[in-house]
């Protein structure tokens, strides 16, 4: 029996919404709101840093973090909330590890570039997983994905493949 096609990554286009180093899993969506059902948790996303964000973002946004993107607690919660507003991508320049985990499971990839601070919010970014780059569409620079290992592109194509 030969094998099936190998399912590729879509590219991920959408807007930027962008934080500095050290936002906390409680920072995304606050510890006390981590029982709501994703769908409700959405709209309480950023509820304690800007009450208002939440209803801003759109399906197809991207989250962009500085260094240790998500730590501490609450990250299964947080990126459950995050795939249920529609966010497509997590980029950073690292991701707490905890975090990346519940965001893949979330079916949201965790990317790490060297250079995060070159995307700002409200810039269109696209995102290849197959070629492995980002692409600031707004001022034309370009990041590598240097997370993008090859297990972590076949746990891509279960999830998102197509």
């Amino acid at each position: 029996m030969t094998p099936g096609p190998v399912p590729r990554l879509p590219v991920l286009t959408g807007r930027a919404w962008a934080f500095t180093d050290n936002l906390a899993a409680g920072d995304i969506l606050p510890l006390r709101l981590g029982a709501l059902a994703p769908g409700e948790a959405a709209r309480s996303l950023f509820a304690d840093l800007d009450a208002g964000l939440a209803a801003a973002i759109r399906p197809g946004d991207v989250l962009v973090g500085g260094q240790n993107l998500g730590h501490g607690a609450g990250g299964a919660a947080a990126a459950r909330a995050l795939a249920a507003a529609g966010v497509i991508a997590v980029i950073a320049g690292s991701v707490a590890a905890e975090f990346a985990e519940a965001a893949l499971a979330a079916g949201v990839p965790p990317l790490e570039v060297d250079a995060p601070g070159i995307f700002h919010t409200g810039q269109s970014l696209r995102v290849n997983l197959e070629g492995g780059t980002i692409a600031n569409l707004s001022s034309g620079d370009r990041q590598p994905v240097r997370n993008l290992t090859e297990a972590l592109v076949e746990r891509l194509r279960v999830r998102l493949g197509r």
